[in-house]
């Protein structure tokens, strides 16, 4: 549900955008519009609110309302590229102040792995988002603005792509990829319960 409403922001934006004939500043309104839905729904679910949900939903409000006032698609342009590289600077960072790592914050409640291996991800992760940004406003000063929005819509997806799937292949490839519990210790403790006997935690 959270990764759904994570992409809630980009699939208005691309869609308004569609729907109202290429109009980028509908497009933007539609945008704004989506990320206060977003800490809605974040709000309503009782979820805690990470600070990256913050941060984008100030940047959504920022560089939205600026395009929109100033009539200049290039404030919602810019926008991706200084979230992106505030991104990976804050996580490069994190290795040295603040609450600790960043990407171990983010998958250290799913694995356990060393450190030189959160240290991998964390320029991993960092690279990826400084490389995005630097592609955004390349995109956005060389090519047209539809050609833009495109690519907009596409990215936030590759990128996520590349986090998860880069993640998993390092660690599959440098033998850190963490194992599951092999299948009969999965299924031991269930055939206990039918038998009657206790399980493992001494319940019955």
């Amino acid at each position: 549900m959270k990764q759904i409403i994570d992409f809630l922001p980009v699939v208005a934006f691309f869609g308004v955008w569609l729907a109202t004939g290429r109009d980028i500043y509908y497009a933007t309104a539609a945008l704004m519009g989506a990320a206060v839905i977003q800490l809605a729904v974040f709000k309503l679910k009782a979820w805690p609110i990470p600070g990256r949900v913050w941060f984008v939903f100030w940047a959504a409000m920022i560089f939205g309302t600026m395009t929109l006032v100033f009539r200049n698609p290039l404030f919602i342009q810019w926008r991706p590229t200084v979230v992106n590289w505030i991104l990976a600077l804050v996580i490069i960072g994190s290795r040295f102040v603040g609450r600790g790592n960043y990407v171990q914050r983010a998958l250290g409640k799913v694995m356990v792995l060393p450190d030189r291996a959160w240290r991998a991800l964390t320029y991993g992760w960092a690279g990826v988002f400084a490389l995005s940004g630097t592609i955004n406003i390349w995109v956005a000063y060389t090519f047209s603005e539809d050609t833009w929005v495109y690519y907009k819509f596409v990215s936030g997806f590759v990128v996520s792509f590349l986090l998860v799937g880069g993640s998993f292949i390092y660690l599959a490839a440098t033998g850190q990829l963490p194992s599951l519990p092999a299948k009969g210790d999965l299924e031991a403790p269930q055939s206990q319960q039918r038998d009657g006997t206790p399980s493992r935690d001494g319940n019955p």
